[in-house]
Order: C-alpha cells, then sequence, then structure tokens
C-alpha cells in the first residue's frame, strides 16, 4: 500500500510542478464560477434586505418592524437623520410619524415602501407580499391583546375607543405577538415541474465537474502517455509491484487530483462568493469522490490508447468540453428538449450534475445522489477495465 501511495503522490508532485498549473486549477475555474454564477439568480432563496425607517419612534412602530423582522427580512434600522445622509437602499419601508397615535385613535395610517428601480424585482415582489403580512399580523395582534384588556367593542360596527400605550397593553401585545400561529398554509409544487437551476447553484457543481474532466484528463492522460515516451512505465514494471498496483497507484494519484480540484473550487465558492452547498456534506463528498473515480479512470483510459503528448492533450479537452456541454455543464439540461436530456445522459457528467443539483439546487438528502453515484463508478470501471486491458508497460 504504501509504494501505492508513493506513485500516488509522484503524479501530484508533477502537477504542482507544472508552471500553468495555478491557472487551469485556480484562476480559471474560479473566475469562471464567478462570472457565470453572477448571471443570474438561482441561490437557495436569501434573506431580503429592507431597511426600516422609524419616524414615529413608538412602541407599535418598533412592534411593526420586529413583525417585519419575524417575515425573514435583514431589518437595518434608521433614525430619519441617518436615511437623508445615507445612499438609498433598494428597499426602505418608511413609518410615517403619528403612527402609533393613528392607530390608537383608530385612523388609517400609510406606511411608504421605496423601491429602487435596479432593486433585484423577484426579491421586491416578495418583499411587498411579506410587508402586507406584517401589517396583518400586527392588526391580528392589536385585536388579540384588546381583547385581553377588555378594550374590544361590544357590538360588530361600534368603532373601538383610544386606548393608552401603556406597561400592560404592552405586556399584553407581547404575549399575543409571541403566540404560535394557530393556522400555517404549507405550499408545494404540483405535477412534475420544478425551477431551473441557474446562477451560483448552476455555476458551482457545472465548473467542478468540467475542469474535472479536463484538468484530471489532460494530466493524468498526459503523464501516461509521456511515461510511455519515455519508457519511465517499462522501468515502473520492473519494481517488485504487480502491475495491478502500479495501475492502483497511477489511479489513485488521479483521483487525488480530482478530489484536489473539486477542493479548490469547493472552499472559493463557499467562503469567497457565498455559494450554497446543500444540507448533506456526506452526499456532496460522495458525489466528488465518485465523480473523481470516474475521470481519473477516464484519465488512465487516455493514456493508454493515445499514443502522443500532443494527441493525448488535444483529444483529451475536445472529448471533455464535448462530455461536459451534452452533459448539462454549459446550460441545465431542465431547459433542453427530452430527447436531448436523455442522449446527454451518455456523458458522466449529467449524472454527477443531476447529484449537485438534487443537493444544491432542490435541498435534497444523500439518498437522492444513490443512483448517479452508481452510474459514476460504472462508468468509472469501465473505463478502468477498458485502459487496463489496453495499456502497455512495453512496447
Amino acid at each position: 500500500m504504501r509504494r501505492i501511495l508513493t506513485l500516488a503522490l509522484h503524479d501530484l508532485r508533477l502537477t504542482a510542478k507544472d508552471r500553468p498549473v495555478l491557472f487551469w486549477m485556480v484562476i480559471m475555474p474560479v473566475g469562471f464560477v464567478f462570472l457565470f454564477g453572477s448571471m443570474g439568480g438561482g441561490e437557495r432563496t436569501p434573506r431580503i434586505d429592507l431597511t426600516v425607517v422609524d419616524e414615529d419612534g413608538s412602541f407599535l412602530s418598533g412592534a411593526f418592524a420586529e413583525a417585519l423582522g419575524r417575515e425573514g427580512f435583514r431589518i437595518t434600522r434608521m433614525t430619519p437623520q441617518v436615511a437623508d445622509t445615507s445612499a438609498a437602499p433598494d428597499r426602505r419601508l418608511r413609518v410615517p410619524a403619528g403612527f402609533q397615535d393613528s392607530v390608537r385613535a383608530g385612523r388609517q395610517v400609510p406606511v411608504f415602501l421605496d423601491i429602487q428601480s435596479d432593486a433585484n424585482a423577484a426579491a421586491s415582489f416578495t418583499a411587498e407580499l411579506h410587508v402586507q403580512r406584517a401589517i396583518w399580523k400586527t392588526i391580528v395582534n392589536l385585536i388579540a391583546s384588546g381583547h385581553e384588556l377588555g378594550l374590544a367593542p361590544v357590538r360588530a360596527n361600534e368603532p373601538a375607543a383610544p386606548f393608552a400605550v401603556d406597561e400592560v397593553f404592552e405586556s399584553a401585545f407581547t404575549a399575543a405577538a409571541a403566540r404560535p400561529e394557530i393556522i400555517t398554509v404549507e405550499v408545494e409544487s404540483g405535477g412534475r415541474g420544478r425551477p431551473v437551476p441557474s446562477g451560483m447553484n448552476h455555476s458551482l457543481p457545472a465548473t467542478i465537474t468540467l475542469f474535472m474532466l479536463i484538468n484530471t484528463g489532460i494530466y493524468g492522460g498526459v503523464f501516461l502517455t509521456q511515461e510511455k515516451q519515455d519508457r519511465v512505465l517499462a522501468r515502473q514494471a520492473t519494481y517488485p509491484m504487480s502491475p495491478a498496483a502500479i495501475l492502483a497507484g497511477k489511479l489513485l494519484g488521479r483521483v487525488l487530483m480530482g478530489l484536489t480540484q473539486a477542493l479548490i473550487l469547493i472552499l472559493a465558492g463557499r467562503f469567497l462568493l457565498g455559494a450554497y452547498l446543500g444540507n448533506s456534506a456526506f452526499g456532496l463528498f460522495a458525489v466528488i469522490l465518485c465523480l473523481s473515480f470516474t475521470v481519473a479512470a477516464l484519465a488512465l483510459f487516455w493514456g493508454a490508447v493515445l499514443r502522443s503528448v500532443e494527441q493525448t492533450t488535444a483529444i483529451t479537452l475536445v472529448v471533455s468540453l464535448f462530455l461536459g456541454a451534452i452533459g448539462g455543464c454549459w446550460w441545465p439540461l431542465d431547459v433542453v428538449p427530452a430527447w436531448m436530456r436523455a442522449a446527454g445522459h451518455v456523458s458522466p457528467a449529467a449524472w454527477a450534475m443531476d447529484a449537485f443539483h438534487a443537493l444544491i439546487s432542490f435541498g435534497a438528502g444523500p439518498g437522492a445522489v444513490l443512483l448517479p453515484c452508481v452510474i459514476l463508478v460504472g462508468y468509472g470501471l469501465l473505463f478502468l477495465a477498458v485502459g487496463a486491458r489496453l495499456l502497455r508497460f512495453s512496447d
């Protein structure tokens, strides 16, 4: 086992010594993630920023702002003086002076939601709906606390008398706001429709898959081709190792190469670009490991059947781009006709993308990646078997 690991680490060292490796394995793929991820939405539903300018500064205006926070907004509260000197946010809700007095007297009082023209339209529409919900919840809490204190009108059409906002009322209102909702609504999509993965949710897994195909395929295939040309492979055949052990060492080196590429992109995507990675770390690791095994076996196949470094580089690059394109790395397979989607699953990239999207775009658990992982491993075993059969340690 130690000799197998030595062979594997030797390939990693050769990769690290190559001068362009920093560009091909770090700079270019991270740039791809950022560029294509920023071209669309698609992240897991984000918290929406909302600036609340409280011109009233009363208990009820503060309670209304808290109700907005419970709607999932990321609230920034500003005084009117600060708001006048600050840059206009995407969405700003202004609670006017006299808000509490108008509510106490039973008079209608408007709140003003200002939305910038360049703000995200979907987020702004969602914000409007949640502001309406916060208004209704505040009204419900007012009614509940009024009943608790005996302030409700006796007859249905009788207007409510003005009430005092004192410690007793504030305590009753706070208790009403803290009660769990009696009725909730659960919404789910009908039929087989689902949102198309986009933005960072598509860009990160697509870049991982594509650049593992390209970099592991080229570096792994070229090293093996070079070793055949320079008769390094023939000398290794004289070591006290079986051909199967030598092949295992070379396979492990390429698996580690793929894992390194994936780790770089996962860390950059998560900590530099804020990408969402799903709820199952185990499922994500399983997909990456199976994909690494597949591209490692494919690299050995290229090294076994191709005869020169130039031939290996050109063919591996072209075929990797083709497999990535039909497999959904350039665009989601959800947007192509059914026959093209089926044809695309000839590529192992399509199964990897299915698994990534199940975890990242649709929030599935590890069970959703079982079939794609099995198929990826099947592809890897096929490439490995053919490559091992055709590989010649000496001419």
